[in-house]
């Protein structure tokens, strides 16, 4: 029968404890890489699923809705190349859709408002030098109304939101009142036209009010 001292026992002892715990780490490690693996695959396949349906959102989804998704999939922090890619393509495609949404702005026209033409038109006919030249003015001015007798409205006083008025009249009688005075005492205020483009009322103010 073969004694083992026990120096000897000690050590073989050491040893399979040594190895029971090498191999133990060996497959803590491997949980764990397989875990990170498991995770990272899983928050590929997420981020991927939630880029898709932007891309492919047949109009169910607001911007805001598709600006929240694109953050969501940002946030999995995949390094995936295939979701990098389609994050690329979502970004450009929320920026036409915020371009699209944004108002054009307004054309900037060179063109003279009804309030400078009116000015106009006023000051022509108070300086005109006689009675034919003036008419013509008026007959010209009255192509701008619904109609000769488009009601004008002369502020006299103004506070706040209320306002005074002198007696009404027409546009008619007001040009022909201009040419007769040979002055232009008011301006214009504001402007209201019907849908063929012509004004259908006229306000004015006094010059010395405004």
């Amino acid at each position: 029968m073969i004694k083992i001292n026990s120096s000897t026992h000690f050590w073989f002892t050491l040893c399979l404890i040594v190895s029971i715990g090498l191999i133990g780490c060996k497959n803590q490690q491997k949980l764990a890489e397989e875990e990170a693996a498991r995770v990272k695959a899983e928050s590929t396949a997420q981020a991927k699923s939630i880029l898709n349906r932007i891309l492919n959102d047949d109009g169910q989804l607001t911007l805001a809705e598709k600006e929240r998704m694109l953050r969501q999939a940002k946030a999995l922090k995949s390094d995936d190349p295939e979701v990098q890619q389609l994050i690329a393509q979502a970004e450009e495609l929320l920026a036409m859709e915020r371009d699209a949404e944004e108002p054009d702005p307004e054309p900037v026209s060179n063109d003279p408002t009804a309030e400078d033409e009116l000015g106009t038109l006023f000051s022509q006919i108070a300086g005109s030098g006689n009675s034919s030249s003036a008419n013509s003015l008026i007959n010209q001015g009255l192509s701008m109304f619904s109609a000769p007798d488009t009601p004008v409205l002369i502020i006299i006083n103004q506070s706040g939101n209320l306002k005074d008025y002198d007696e009404p009249t027409t546009i008619e009688r007001y040009l022909h009142y201009i040419k007769d005075q040979k002055n232009s005492p008011n301006a214009v205020f504001n402007v209201v036209k019907d849908a063929n483009g012509k004004i259908s009322e006229l306000e004015l103010i006094k010059k010395s009010n405004r």
